[in-house]
């Protein structure tokens, strides 16, 4: 009977504990996402930059 008990307190813990792992590799892939867009977009803006002129350096002809 006793070690019925301790299997199910077992399997119970361990269902739970599955739950935290899921969820924190879900949070690790989101998280690499998010980084990962992050520089995409960053690089983007800076090759659109440079590529077309903004007038950043411009100086008044008055």
């Amino acid at each position: 009977m006793l070690a019925k008990r301790i299997s199910l307190s077992m399997l119970l813990t361990l269902c739970l504990l599955q739950g935290c792992v899921v969820a924190k590799v879900v949070d690790v892939a989101a998280g690499t996402a998010i980084g990962v867009t992050k520089v995409a977009v960053k690089t983007t803006g800076k090759v659109v930059g440079a590529a077309i002129p903004d007038g950043d350096k411009e100086e008044s002809q008055e």
